[in-house]
């Protein structure tokens, strides 16, 4: 008994070890569902010690705390677990079992009867251990699929990562955008303004009648509008980019800024022929789809293992006991015929032996499971071939947008400096009397359009850039998510 005590308390003791998860929880104001009343915690304080927060370092916090990237890492993690379950196939299970009970029996409207009562107390303490030897290579194809089923899920991981940067370039870049449409804005207000101050003087003195200074007064107001739309569209793109990266708030700090646009639209590429072997190389969710056909083809090899014999071997190791007592109550008691009144014993046993098993028949169910697990191995392998065929479609559709707006980028710049020189020409003219109003605002609408036109060319190079990157993923900015504190600057 003391053996059996020291047993279940080291069992205890490993599954209570085995057992731990250690992780960092999910941001505490999640937890509550008053947004005034939530609970803060570090999570609203990762942008601490940052006053211009570059592109990678926002992929860095998403990596870091991006919640819907964190779930898919602890996928992971048991999923690998379900492979190191699927190697305990190949150890013995051992259990304890005790047992212990007492019956009493009464006997009446007997004659002559020796023992008309008695009760029993027994127990009953084994240890059992089961090994199962070979079953048709089944276990070494469970291990198989286990395998690959962990390894898809890393691939999952890693297509999430690369996802989620690609998402967090975009909204980036949509902040950056709607920064310059606020100074465009804002530059075609001050140029509004000037003008309408030097009409206002002209109308006072009569040189020019008061429709050009409603002219004026107009195009302002319709300049405020454009820097309002501009403001609301750099709010829902720093929602976007802090929910990305993982901020309870969903806001970022109003001491942060974005350092301007980098103006090069120098190409920096090579032939797409090298982008695409790169991507097939890369690309995760191809791996994905790969794994998925090994474990088809793990499931084919499985279905042959019914075909074969299963041999375990088994032990056990009883100890039992037993007390019976005999009273009287009517009878001759045992003390009047020389018995006894009670039995005891206590009996040791073991026992061990090989067991096969050989499935003969089953109404053709293992043939139609072969057939099955075929037609699910040929499904794997075209959506596989599907995979292949979409990366290609990807990576020569983000390769030629990136090339078409590089051309864009350049011809914008090349028309925003003439337009800036034709409207300052046009401008003078009309100052000087020599021109219409209705050309000085052409002109200033060409030069809105032009430097509208090229930021948004700018920031279209960098989107189309930040794809083509997912599309080969060879964006390493940030690394796949481990558990830990949150990134420090």
């Amino acid at each position: 008994m003391k053996l059996m005590w020291k047993v279940l308390s080291l069992a205890v003791v490993i599954i209570a070890a085995g057992g731990c998860y250690n992780y960092t929880p999910p941001p505490v104001a999640t937890e509550n569902d008053i947004y005034t009343a939530r609970q803060k915690d570090a999570s609203e304080e990762l942008l601490a010690k940052v006053k211009v927060l570059s592109l990678p370092d926002a992929q860095k916090v998403a990596v870091k705390n991006n919640p819907n990237y964190i779930s898919v890492y602890h996928a992971v993690n048991a999923a690998r677990m379900r492979y190191y379950q699927s190697l305990s196939a190949y150890f013995p299970t051992v259990t304890a079992d005790f047992n212990g009970s007492q019956t009493a029996d009464t006997y009446t409207g007997q004659v002559n009867t020796r023992y008309p009562n008695s009760t029993s107390l027994a127990t009953s303490t084994s240890l059992n251990a089961n090994w199962l030897l070979f079953d048709g290579f089944i276990r070494e194809m469970n291990v198989s699929i286990a395998k690959y089923q962990a390894d898809n899920k890393k691939q999952l991981e890693e297509d999430a990562r690369r996802i989620l940067l690609n998402s967090v370039a975009s909204a980036y870049n949509d902040i950056l955008l709607a920064i310059e449409q606020q100074r465009i804005a804002r530059a075609d207000m001050e140029f509004q303004l000037k003008n309408l101050k030097e009409t206002q003087l002209k109308y006072q003195a009569g040189a020019v009648p008061l429709s050009d200074v409603l002219n004026f007064k107009i195009l302002n107001n319709t300049a405020t509008g454009s820097q309002i739309a501009a403001e609301y569209r750099y709010n829902i793109a720093v929602y976007s980019l802090s929910a990305l990266m993982g901020i309870p708030t969903a806001k970022l700090p109003s001491y942060i800024t974005f350092p301007p646009i980098n103006p090069d639209t120098d190409e920096h590429l090579t032939s797409v022929d090298v982008y695409l072997d790169t991507a097939l190389n890369n690309r995760p969710d191809l791996k994905s789809f790969r794994d998925l056909v090994k474990i088809a083809q793990y499931g084919v090899y499985k279905s042959y293992g019914s075909y074969s014999p299963t041999v375990s071997a088994y032990g056990t190791l009883d100890y039992t006991t037993a007390l019976n007592r005999y009273g009287g109550g009517g009878g001759i008691e045992a003390s009047e015929v020389g018995s006894p009144n009670h039995t005891y014993y206590n009996n040791p046993g073991s026992q061990v032996g090989v067991q096969a098993e050989l499935l003969l028949f089953d109404g053709l169910k293992r043939e139609n499971i072969i057939r099955e697990m075929k037609a699910e191995l040929s499904r794997a392998k075209f959506e596989a071939a599907n995979a292949w065929i979409s990366i290609i479609q990807e990576v020569r559709g983000a390769y030629d947008n990136y090339v078409q707006n590089i051309k864009q980028a350049k011809l914008y710049e090349k028309t925003l400096l003439l337009v800036n020189k034709q409207r300052d020409l046009v401008e003078e003219e009309y100052r000087a009397g020599n021109t219409e109003l209705t050309r000085l605002n052409e002109a200033q609408r060409n030069v809105v359009e032009a430097d509208t036109n090229l930021v948004q060319a700018l920031v279209n190079v960098r989107k189309a850039r930040a794809q083509l990157d997912a599309s080969t993923n060879t964006n390493t900015t940030g690394s796949v998510y481990t558990d830990g504190n949150p990134i420090e600057y």
